[in-house]
């Protein structure tokens, strides 16, 4: 799938979670030397996992945890010949319940 500029991309991938009901954030963005953006990767926002507590003392109090692992990503490149993002790499499987409301 192509798009005309990154804005599509993230308006279409946006889209796309919110009818199944997740977020998404804009990860990382890989620029040429003219400040042309020629990557980015969009991904779940509660991709990765939370680091383990390396203090000494234990904390007052422990959260939920807000992180789940999700690997769900959607990566864009840019074809310098046409000057359109190609998808690159698109995961839209999760490791976790969705809720659908």
């Amino acid at each position: 799938m192509e798009f005309n500029s990154e804005e599509d991309a993230h308006k279409f991938y946006n889209n796309y979670a919110f009818k199944t009901d997740f977020n998404v954030c804009k990860d990382y963005l890989n620029k040429d030397k003219d400040g042309v953006t020629t990557s980015r990767r969009y991904s779940y926002c509660k991709e990765g996992v939370k680091r383990k507590y390396e203090g000494d003392v234990m904390p007052k109090r422990t959260r939920a945890p807000t992180k789940t692992g999700c690997g769900t990503k959607m990566v864009i490149v840019l074809l310098r010949e046409i000057m359109k993002y190609r998808v690159h790499d698109l995961i839209l499987e999760h490791n976790h319940e969705l809720h659908i409301a």
